[in-house]
């Protein structure tokens, strides 16, 4: 637990304030373009959704490749097990896809207020709408973070050419979030296969055993120690 902790904390204290400037260019971004885009046309869309819907998820992908080919052999050199690392760096992607999500269904909401009543074609927004939203941005944003920590360890144990078919099984989480459970340009949520009631346990199971194979990968790694000068 202590280990936990401590990989946890150093990488809260790593991204803290990166986290928080992408959030306020966000939230000026959305207030920037919204003007704009109601000053000048008549949107059958949400441009926030369209593009903070995607930043958000591409980020948490990224960030579950750093947490293990950016920091897994710095903390395994100062002593953390691998267990460690995956779990605190675990903690901070899912409470990172939660603030991801709700900043992205209130940020729609912001643009609803600044444009909606200015632009008849904008799709309309209400709080049930955005509460579907949360509840469907929430499991893709965690899928994307375990997908991202799942084909970086692939390649972290094996290399290029030998863990790119590991590839396809850590990628599932996230096609299979995005397929069941996908929200549209204009903030409109998905049900492509099947029902959300149906849908999101699949997902999550699927997202479950994302995490397991980054887990059971990790742990018959070679920890490759930085070079000492």
């Amino acid at each position: 637990m202590n280990g936990t902790r401590a990989v946890f904390g150093a990488l809260l204290r790593r991204y803290r304030l990166p986290l928080l400037i992408a959030g306020l260019v966000l939230a000026v971004g959305v207030v920037i373009s919204s003007l704009v885009v109601g000053a000048r046309i008549d949107p059958s869309f949400s441009p926030w959704m369209v593009v903070a819907g995607s930043v958000v998820k591409y980020w948490l992908f990224a960030f579950g490749v750093l947490l293990v080919a950016g920091h897994l052999r710095l903390f395994a050199a100062a002593g953390l097990t691998r267990r460690a690392v995956l779990t605190g760096g675990a903690v901070l992607g899912v409470l990172s896809a939660i603030a991801a999500a709700v900043l992205t269904a209130l940020g729609h909401g912001l643009e609803s207020a600044l444009i909606g009543d200015v632009s008849p074609g904008y799709p309309a927004w209400s709080v049930a709408g955005a509460v579907a939203e949360l509840g469907h941005l929430l499991p893709i944003c965690i899928a994307f973070f375990v997908s991202g920590a799942a084909a970086a360890v692939g390649f972290y144990r094996f290399g290029a050419w030998r863990g790119l078919p590991l590839a396809v099984p850590a990628a599932l989480p996230l096609v299979v979030a995005e397929e069941l459970l996908g929200v549209d340009g204009s903030g409109q949520v998905l049900t492509r296969v099947l029902p959300y009631a149906a849908g999101l346990p699949v997902s999550l199971a699927v997202t479950l055993l994302g995490a397991l194979l980054c887990y059971w990968l990790t742990h018959g790694a070679p920890i490759r120690r930085p070079a000492m000068g």
